[in-house]
């Protein structure tokens, strides 16, 4: 059960990195089209990179979920 949780884990961490670099791409992006003055841009970006940041930010989600029942390390009380 622990590799599957250290699984799970890994895939968090990699989702994260992921959607988050994803939005910042995103948000860059449509900065140089508001600069630029060029709505296609602006709106193209969403339809092409936002969905898969979007499914990249909630599989990070379903793992963070599923990291929640790992069991707890049991401490040693003196």
């Amino acid at each position: 059960m622990k590799m599957v949780f250290s699984a799970f884990q890994v895939l968090f961490f990699v989702f994260m990195a992921l959607f988050l670099i994803g939005g910042v791409c995103i948000i860059l992006t449509q900065t140089f089209g508001i600069v630029i003055g060029s709505g296609d841009v602006v709106s193209g970006v969403e339809n092409w990179l936002a969905p898969v940041t979007y499914s990249c930010a909630t599989l990070c989600a379903v793992c963070a979920f599923v990291l929640t029942y790992r069991p707890k390390p049991q401490s040693t009380k003196h």
